[in-house]
């Protein structure tokens, strides 16, 4: 039996649908920029392959937790609202522990007492790094360094502030400095 045309568009109208509301297209359309269409369903494939093998139960509980109250009150969340409130969490001591094997399987920090560093990309901000701690980053959902600079007086922020912190991730190594890879 055939069906009709728009049954067909309906179907279709609705896969479309499910791919933006799950973000497989705003991934699909970021693949684009690296690569061709059957490149990119291959590297989404695998992607969404990775992400779900790599799920930590502890992490999905945390942003559980922090739906909670929205969903207690009923207010429904679409993606553009679930997703910064989630990212930005800011978790509590009692919400995530310092890991049990620290400092074993905690990564060599990259960024030694003394050495000059700017934010990445930055032209005005930069000093030295007088100290570090290893913190819960929630942007990362991950334990990551994280350093205190001192900064230089000729630095933009110095105007109002002698030192700042960054993750690691943040900072590179002004040109010259050695980076501990």
């Amino acid at each position: 039996m055939l069906r009709p045309v728009c049954h067909k568009t309906d179907e279709h109208t609705s896969y479309l649908q499910a791919l933006d509301d799950f973000g497989i297209a705003e991934l699909l359309a970021k693949l684009s920029n690296y690569c061709e269409q059957q490149e990119q369903q291959t590297l989404a494939a695998l992607l969404i392959s990775q992400l779900t093998q790599s799920l930590d139960a502890e992490l999905v509980a945390s942003y559980l937790s922090a739906l909670a109250p929205s969903l207690a009150e009923g207010i429904a969340l679409n993606r553009q609202d679930l997703f910064p409130r989630i990212i930005n969490q800011k978790f509590s001591a009692s919400s995530v522990d310092l890991p049990d094997d620290f400092p074993t399987t905690a990564k060599t920090p990259r960024f030694l007492y003394g050495d000059k560093l700017r934010w990445i990309g930055s032209d005005t901000d930069w000093g030295t790094a007088i100290g570090r701690f290893y913190s819960f980053a929630p942007h990362l959902c991950c334990w990551s360094w994280c350093y205190l600079i001192w900064l230089s007086k000729d630095s933009l922020n110095a105007a109002w502030t002698s030192a700042d912190i960054a993750w690691e991730e943040d900072l590179e190594a002004l040109e010259g400095e050695p980076v501990y890879d």
